[in-house]
């Protein structure tokens, strides 16, 4: 049997880096070379380096009429997407957590059985690992012999597979956001309750896959993904107002009703999450967000203060 583990005719499952190169030269896209390396190379057939073929045929295309096009995920609408969408759906916290790392540049080591069929794919975790390195979603780095198995240590290939990682993710968790109860949540923003919004987020938290390195515009998104679907309440993401723009305003479409001004931040350790609660709540009042709703004739004004910390969060509501 020939697999992508095997020598035996390994250049041609790929367009091999010479290949590539010359056809950029015969193209004129020379200066394009780093981005389609980036995008579309790092596989390994055997100790072979291959490019997807069928992503640079692509690029290249494009690239014919406009040479400055921008690089894209042309594997990304293929039916076999659909086992990277199975991992992260049935993904326990282990496995959520080495999603994290792959999408962040880390490696995963696992066995690798060459003989397990389509059938077998959910029947364990191992072989859903298997299948995402034999269909091109992870690629080898380094393999050895541990008794009778052979054991991999593998990464994401490309900025190209990575965006299909990073889709499914997003894709999962606004499915998993709209089947989950927030009723609690939102009554604890309404309510001024910031110790239980808190607990509520630091759950749901956990049970998400982050891949922006806990960046604010990661929570940013989180944070607005679980409010969007409060009832009868309008849910508005950097919002202009006064000096500035709030991140999250969520107000009741009539001025009789609550308005809530919401302020994110990072913490860089766990004891910062009390102090930048604070400075929140302050740029709330020294930007003076809650100039367009009282021009607007809002009265019940609320400033909330949120503030993450990896996956846990603190947050601050004054009335």
């Amino acid at each position: 049997m020939v697999s992508i583990t095997t020598n035996s005719f390994a250049e041609h499952f790929g367009f091999t880096p010479e290949e590539v190169e010359q056809m950029l030269r015969d193209y004129g896209l020379e200066e394009n070379l780093e981005t389609v390396r980036k995008w579309y190379d790092g596989y390994l057939f055997g100790e072979s380096e291959v490019y997807n073929p069928w992503s640079v045929i692509n690029y290249v295309n494009s690239c014919y009429s406009d040479k400055k096009v921008f690089a894209k995920p042309y594997w990304s609408n293929t039916s076999s997407n659909s086992i990277v969408k199975n991992l992260i759906e049935h993904a326990d916290l282990s496995v959520r957590q080495e999603i994290e790392g792959l999408i962040a540049g880390e490696t995963i080591t696992k066995p690798i059985y060459e003989d397990i069929t389509y059938d077998d794919m959910n029947s364990t975790q191992d072989n859903l690992w298997n299948f995402l390195f034999f269909t091109g979603y992870l690629k080898k780095i380094r393999e050895e012999q541990e008794d009778e198995t052979v054991r991999m240590e593998m990464a994401i290939p490309n900025s190209e597979v990575r965006y299909v990682y990073k889709n499914a993710v997003l894709q999962w968790f606004e499915k998993n956001t709209e089947k989950k109860e927030l009723t609690p949540l939102y009554e604890s923003l309404l309510s001024g309750d910031g110790d239980k919004m808190a607990e509520i987020l630091s759950e749901n938290l956990m049970e998400t896959i982050s891949f922006y390195d806990y960046q604010e515009s990661y929570y940013h998104g989180f944070l607005a993904g679980m409010l969007k679907n409060i009832r009868n309440y309008i849910v508005q993401s950097n919002r202009e107002s006064g000096n500035g723009r709030p991140d999250i305003l969520v107000r009741y479409p009539s001025i009789r009703g609550k308005a809530v001004i919401i302020e994110i931040k990072v913490a860089k350790t766990w004891q910062d999450l009390d102090k930048k609660c604070e400075e929140a709540l302050q740029q709330i009042e020294d930007q003076d967000y809650e100039a367009a709703l009282r021009q607007e004739g809002y009265k019940d004004i609320m400033k909330c203060g949120v503030v993450f910390y990896r996956k846990e969060c603190m947050v601050k509501i004054e009335k």
